[in-house]
């Protein structure tokens, strides 16, 4: 084949590539709007959330909220820009591993079986569809940084260093585990002559100066909110006794289980991969993904000891391991990726992407066949409606659940919904609202739970006992007789009360 014709079959390889990976997305924005107008706990808190633009909300960073939030307004407050968000984020995640695969691999058939094989990393292909929010954008940060990195190796020049302030700034307003990436990432560059030259240069400072323009204001926020952005801290677990072995442990298992089915199938197709490397090249970008996965670990292993952590969940490991399929073709030679297996791997991919479908729609249909009720089953709409035939159309919701408020405000969007223990209340305009519907979840609590009392009387001097509770109980979505029942208390708000919340 002539050199021509050899480029010509890889643009359309390329061009081929991204349909099929644009189509994927697109069909998972169809599936989610057409199954259920629900909203699963992590889209229901940024329904919450983007009612506001603010400088910080909770212990998680706001840019997803910011995005989240502008999609509202150009499309609604509605499951379309709630799903449009994610899998937008997610093409953009598979198209930076394909540009950094590109670099690192020299080889675009390589750079596709790489990409695609994401999809084999269950807690990314299944997980970031079924409830991810600041974990997917981190993980998009994560690799849109590998790929920026591996172009500064070819040229240094002062746009690019801006293009990766620009993404390290998007990591660090994603989620706090991308100092880890970050971390590791800048150790990997050390060990390097060609990393050194790219850290340490005065161009570097245009780095540091888009990421300083791009978080400043939510740093000065955290500065002034510290009791918010360490409440998360109760998630690492820690053991008084042998929490190094179990740290240890648990590393070792969540990244195995973590790489599952992936090592699995690469290891039956290319079985080559798992003995001595077989790639002839030994440049610099191989070289680089294979000790980034070394400092990877070691800094895993670190922060575990250090910190005592006895239990590392999956989600942690995204914006880390999402590289492990990229190192992994690093180790196979191009020549030795015949025809036949690229078919046979993109084959398996292709089951594995009717899984993700066919699970999707399972989980929220066959539901009632299951025996196991997703929030995509609760029947928000006909809940809403009882609301309606109770009085309230407009006002205040208050909820303990960020799920439920959440969701709640999806049905009421003229109205403001808040939960206790985020200061939302401060948010509310004084005198705007002149009724409030309290909702908790009745299943779990008849009464009205102990943190919305203590807030109603706190912040509204309202004593919940003064008022009745009503209950609606209605069918969850595809259920055939299983049930749900929130509890609802009206409570009319004269304006000196509601000018109350905003004085505190």
């Amino acid at each position: 084949m002539t050199g021509s014709a050899l480029e010509s079959s890889e643009k359309q390889l390329t061009i081929r590539f991204f349909l099929a990976l644009g189509g994927y997305f697109i069909l998972h924005i169809l599936l989610r709007v057409i199954l259920s107008d629900s909203l699963d706990y992590d889209e229901a808190e940024q329904a919450l959330l983007g009612q506001w633009l603010l400088a910080g909300y909770t212990e998680q960073p706001p840019l997803y909220t910011w995005l989240q939030h502008f999609l509202f307004v150009l499309f609604g407050k509605n499951v379309f820009a709630v799903s449009l968000l994610k899998n937008g984020l997610l093409f953009l995640t598979y198209s930076c591993v394909y540009f950094a695969a590109c670099e690192i691999l020299k080889d675009r058939r390589s750079a596709i079986l790489a990409t695609f094989s994401i999809l084999l990393i269950p807690q990314i292909g299944w997980e970031s569809q079924r409830d991810m929010t600041h974990t997917t954008l981190v993980v998009f940060a994560a690799s849109a940084t590998l790929w920026q990195t591996m172009r500064l190796v070819q040229n240094r020049s002062i746009a690019n260093y801006c293009i990766l302030g620009l993404f390290l700034g998007i990591g660090i307003m994603a989620k706090a585990n991308f100092a880890l990436f970050a971390t590791v990432l800048f150790l990997t560059l050390c060990s390097f002559v060609e990393g050194r030259k790219i850290l340490f240069t005065r161009k570097l400072i245009v780095s540091l100066a888009v990421i300083a323009v791009f978080t400043g204001t939510y740093f000065v926020w955290m500065a002034g909110n510290q009791d918010i952005v360490f409440s998360a801290t109760h998630k690492f677990k820690r053991g008084i006794e042998h929490s190094w072995l179990l740290g240890t442990i648990s590393l070792i298992t969540k990244s195995f289980l973590f790489l599952t089915p992936l090592w699995l199938i690469c290891c039956i197709v290319f079985p080559s991969g798992f003995g001595r490397n077989d790639n002839p090249d030994p440049g610099f970008h191989r070289r680089f993904i294979g000790r980034y996965m070394l400092f990877l670990f070691l800094a895993l292993l670190v922060v575990v000891l250090l910190f005592k952590v006895t239990y590392v969940k999956d989600r942690w490991l995204q914006p880390l391991l999402f590289a492990a399929p990229i190192y992994f073709f690093s180790r196979l030679s191009p020549t030795g990726i015949s025809s036949q297996k690229f078919k046979t791997y993109l084959g398996i991919v292709l089951v594995a992407a009717l899984a993700v479908y066919c699970a999707f729609t399972i989980r929220v249909v066959g539901a009632s066949a299951i025996k196991n009720f997703c929030r995509l089953n609760y029947p928000f709409n006909a809940m809403a409606a009882d609301l309606r035939k109770s009085g309230f159309t407009e006002g205040l919701i208050i909820s303990d659940n960020r799920f439920l408020a959440g969701n709640f405000h999806f049905r009421f969007p003229s109205g403001m919904a808040i939960v206790p223990d985020y200061r939302f209340e401060t948010l509310v305009e004084p005198g705007r609202y002149s009724s409030v519907a309290v909702l908790w979840k009745a299943d779990e609590s008849l009464t009205i739970p102990a943190d919305l009392d203590s807030f109603l009387r706190e912040t509204y001097a309202i004593s919940a006992a003064d008022y009745p509770v009503d209950y609606f109980e209605h069918p969850y979505l595809f259920a055939h007789s299983e049930t749900v029942t929130l509890a609802a208390m009206f409570i009319p708000l004269p304006p000196v009360l509601a000018n109350r919340s905003s004085a505190q």
